[in-house]
């Protein structure tokens, strides 16, 4: 996890994505509020008024101590929105500035100061208002960043509870509920409890690259990365299809924070193949090299981008490497369904085929049993894979004839079924093989 501390460290500019010197400014042009007209905080105004002072002025953010976390919390608790969303503004700015601030929280926490109960208060507000909106986003983000900075000063049944309130009938939106639940899992006290959560999979996973927004899509592979840290949980992942899932944002997403941060999540599961097998697999016969190998014809404004794409085009050469070979695609037949991938490459046939008339051609008996499938996919590759065999096996138009295998490709070249197009294409692609196979033979008789 000292690996994980120090990128954390790297994106920390692209985890404060907000507009920070925006944020401030606006929290600068609020008129002051009167905080001793309200009960909560009218014993607060001298730390209050240092921390939210009159339009044009700074704060005073170097006094900000300790003390003045109690006045702060019970600003939480007032009934005008405007001084709470400038109290928030501060205090999360000021910890994005610096990471050191949360040891004031810190402090206080262990003298007795609740934050807990008031930062969860503002989730229950109306989120029909976008200011209670905006402020239950931030009182979530800022709460949750305090439980990951100091964990041992919250419980399990605090965080539990948290997570229901986020996940339920909260005032935040979408992104503020996604940032919440990344900050949790940043902790890893706590990680397993909220990963087990259904619906925290659900919300990370249902990120959808056409349609959602950059930070959203930011957030859910962040959520992933610090998932991929956790030797038990990072093989649920697969169960997500989760590197289809970050194919498709390297393709689709043009945003260079999210196109490199997709980049270190490939890398962290190459980097702990041990851990999660099946990903490193998939990450192979989804086709994620060629995916990333187009991105470094991308023009990005980072430079550093580029020997990231050309570090991970290695890696995943090398995986390729290691998982091209002939067990693999015996495993993939006996499962009973194919999908196309680097195994079913005119790459690996011609490093491949003569391996083929092992075990008596079983593996050519098990492509012709597969021709009775009733998946469309297994059906295509079928045809596919045993053209690749015929044009290239001296002894492949013999082994086809012998099982029969040209009469019932002929059958799936008529298929009429609509989701038999592919059927149908790669079918009439392999009957052509063993037809020139076949007038070949005739040619070479014909002149002697």
């Amino acid at each position: 996890m000292s690996d994980a501390a120090g990128l954390l460290e790297k994106y920390k500019s692209d985890e404060a994505s907000g507009a920070i010197l925006d944020t401030r400014q606006k929290v600068l042009d609020y008129p002051r509020p009167n905080w001793p007209g309200f009960a909560a905080t009218k014993e607060h105004d001298f730390v209050l008024s240092k921390l939210l002072p009159s339009a044009g002025s700074k704060s005073n953010m170097v006094n900000f101590t300790k003390e003045s976390v109690p006045g702060c919390m019970d600003a939480m608790t007032i009934n005008e929105v405007a001084p709470i969303q400038g109290i928030l503004y501060v205090l999360c700015d000021m910890v994005k500035e610096d990471g050191s601030c949360y040891t004031i929280f810190a402090d206080a926490l262990k003298g007795g100061c609740g934050v807990y109960k008031p930062l969860l208060g503002l989730l229950g507000r109306s989120s029909s208002n976008a200011d209670w909106a905006d402020a239950a986003d931030k009182g979530a983000w800022l709460l949750t960043a305090i439980i990951c900075h100091s964990p041992k000063q919250f419980s399990q049944e605090d965080v539990t509870g948290l997570l229901n309130s986020l996940l339920s009938k909260s005032g935040c939106s979408e992104l503020g509920v996604l940032e919440a639940v990344t900050n949790l899992l940043k902790a890893e006290d706590f990680r397993g409890a909220v990963w087990a959560n259904p619906a925290v999979p659900s919300l990370v996973f249902k990120v959808e690259p056409k349609t959602s927004s950059s930070p959203i899509m930011y957030k859910s592979v962040f959520a992933i990365w610090m998932v991929s840290f956790d030797r038990e949980l990072v093989k649920s992942l697969q169960g997500n299809k989760v590197v289809q899932k970050i194919k498709s944002i390297l393709t689709l997403s043009r945003t260079e924070k999210v196109i490199r941060l997709c980049l270190t999540v490939l890398k962290n599961f190459l980097a702990q193949k041990a851990d999660c097998q099946g990903i490193c697999e998939d990450i192979v016969e989804e086709g994620v090299l060629e995916c990333v190998q187009q991105l470094e014809y991308e023009k990005w404004r980072d430079a550093e981008l580029y020997d990231d794409i050309r570090e991970l085009v290695q890696l995943i050469s090398t995986e390729v490497k290691e998982l091209s070979n002939f067990d693999r695609y015996m495993k993939e037949l006996e499962s009973g369904t194919l999908s196309w991938g680097f195994i079913h490459s005119a790459k690996f046939f011609g490093e491949n085929v003569m391996k083929f008339d092992t075990a008596e051609f079983k593996a050519v008996k098990v492509l012709a049993s597969l021709l009775s499938s009733d998946n469309p996919a297994t059906l295509a590759v079928a045809c596919h894979d045993i053209g690749e065999f015929v044009s290239l096996h001296p002894f492949g138009k013999k082994q086809v004839a012998r099982l029969g295998v040209k009469e019932r490709v002929m059958e799936l070249m008529g298929s009429a079924d609509a989701d038999k197009k592919e059927v149908r294409r790669e079918a009439l692609l392999c009957c052509q093989k063993i037809m020139l196979n076949k007038w070949s033979e005739i040619a070479s008789a014909e002149k002697k």
